[in-house]
């Protein structure tokens, strides 16, 4: 078992949302719900195992960007979550038993902020071995180290990320610049989980489809779905 998929985005990126799910999918698994969590409406049908939370008919700024992500925290019934950015585009399957092994060991942790779903505390510096479980080498870093409020994928207990989450924030201040206290604890392993392309990442450079396998990528291309309006 695994928990809900949250997948915050804006009405300028849904087009993104068609290529995401259909990727998703593929890699992931039809099963999984998903929540994705914007403003207005999407002009086109979601998967089934999707869903559309409006966080208000009037999109926020991009420096409040936070506001709307803690009025959709404070509605949402569950404790933990996987939290995912709509250009996370899938190019490999998921180790879905890996996360469902995660998921119940990180319940077991006092104070667990967020589980890295990546291998990304492997390079956050200072990094140290934390436990072993099942087939997974748990590992973690300091407070203080970089990206310690990274926005990569990853499992999030939703009570601990309200308290320390602040508003008025654009999605850049807060990755970069939210304080995670000591009494928080961060974790993630040597493994990856989930494995994703940037889709958006690189910006004004346009569309990075770097790793998405030639049948994916055929099809979304037939499809339209790689065009950002103009």
């Amino acid at each position: 078992m695994t928990p809900r998929v949250v997948v915050t985005t804006c009405p300028k990126y849904h087009w993104m949302l068609r290529p995401f799910a259909y990727l998703f999918n593929t890699f992931w698994s039809s099963m999984q719900p998903v929540t994705i969590v914007s403003y207005g409406q999407i002009p086109f049908v979601l998967p089934h195992n999707f869903t559309f939370f409006s966080v208000s008919q009037q999109e926020f700024p991009a420096e409040k960007w936070s506001n709307g992500v803690i009025d959709f925290l404070n509605i949402l019934p569950d404790k933990w979550f996987i939290w995912l950015l709509d250009d996370y585009w899938l190019i490999r399957h998921a180790d879905n038993p890996g996360i469902g092994t995660i998921f119940e060991y990180a319940q077991s942790v006092p104070n667990l902020l967020r589980f890295d779903l990546t291998d990304d505390r492997q390079y956050a510096g200072q990094m140290r071995d934390y436990a072993m479980y099942g087939n997974y080498d748990i590992i973690t870093t300091p407070h203080d180290s970089p990206y310690q409020f990274s926005l990569q994928a990853a499992l999030w207990n939703k009570d601990q990320l309200l308290k320390i989450l602040q508003p008025n924030k654009s999605p850049w201040e807060a990755e970069l610049h939210t304080q995670v206290p000591e009494t928080m604890t961060v974790l993630g392993t040597r493994q990856k989980l989930v494995r994703y392309v940037n889709a958006w990442g690189t910006g004004s450079k346009g569309l990075n489809t770097t790793g998405i396998p030639k049948e994916q990528l055929d099809f979304m291309r037939m499809n339209g779905w790689l065009n950002a309006p103009s």
